[in-house]
């Protein structure tokens, strides 16, 4: 039976490290740094081509917030990982009662809050620098919202998958798995501007209807609830399939001895 106690515990243990100023700049720096570089982008656009329509630059800047409830999510679910393995606490961690879905569950926990986190400084940092708000998109954006972060829990599922494999060792993949998604996912561009072979891969990735979405609203306002729940149909399917590989990944690296996860072998 799964123990909320301990998950709770893991949970309280990562959120500790929140708590770091460094944590904050990086948080801070990078949202920022997308904010600032699109925002100005849409903006020099709109004025080459002598446009005083601002949509393209909030679309951009909208979507460079909502991006980070994926990419922050998925990476921190990583580093609940890595922490441990730098910590040399992992081996400890699995000598005590703790089950693999509670850890599993915990990590997520933490992700999710550290994702809502980045999303309410991107909000600020609209809302100071451009004067906007994602909050335009409506009622829709808690369930895109919602689909964002569960498309986050499965990447950071599949990255702590990779490290169980290769551990400390694995530390870029973190960023390289996490990054891999963004040019196919239509976060800064639409999906027509793939060739027509493309599109088809492209559509099969969950995201990529949430982005679809935003730019659906913010250009018309039209329909959004399809792409939506295409979007949480793909997300359940793929759930199942990381779960499953998490699973195999850790059994075949348990075998193999989780010390040398430790050790950097």
């Amino acid at each position: 039976m799964i123990s909320f106690y301990r998950i709770g515990a893991v949970v309280f243990r990562h959120l500790m490290t929140l708590k770091r100023l460094s944590w904050f700049v990086e948080v801070c720096y990078w949202t920022g740094f997308d904010i600032v570089l699109f925002g100005l982008v849409g903006k020099a656009t709109t004025m080459m081509i002598g446009s005083s329509d601002n949509v393209s630059t909030q679309i951009l800047i909208t979507n460079a917030v909502l991006w980070y409830l994926v990419l922050r999510n998925a990476v921190t679910i990583g580093f609940v990982l890595l922490n441990e393995l730098f910590d040399a606490n992992l081996i400890s961690l699995f000598a005590t009662p703790l089950r693999k879905i509670e850890w599993l569950i915990a990590g997520s926990i933490v992700g999710g809050i550290a994702a809502i986190l980045n999303l309410i400084i991107g909000m600020i940092l609209v809302a100071l620098l451009f004067n906007s708000s994602i909050l335009s998109l409506g009622i829709p954006l808690v369930a895109m919202a919602g689909s964002l972060l569960l498309s986050g829990w499965i990447l950071g599922m599949i990255l702590m998958s990779f490290l169980f494999f290769s551990g400390k060792k694995g530390v870029g993949m973190a960023f390289v798995i996490c990054w891999s998604l963004v040019p196919f996912s239509c976060v800064y561009y639409p999906l027509e501007v793939f060739p027509l072979f493309l599109q088809k891969i492209v559509w099969f990735i969950p995201m990529t209807h949430i982005f679809t979405a935003t730019r659906t609203i913010l250009i018309t306002d039209g329909y959004v609830w399809m792409s939506i729940a295409i979007s949480y149909g793909l997300n359940f399917i793929y759930l199942i399939l990381a779960s499953a590989f998490f699973v195999f990944m850790f059994n075949r690296s348990k075998k193999r001895g989780l010390a040398r996860l430790e050790l950097g072998w």
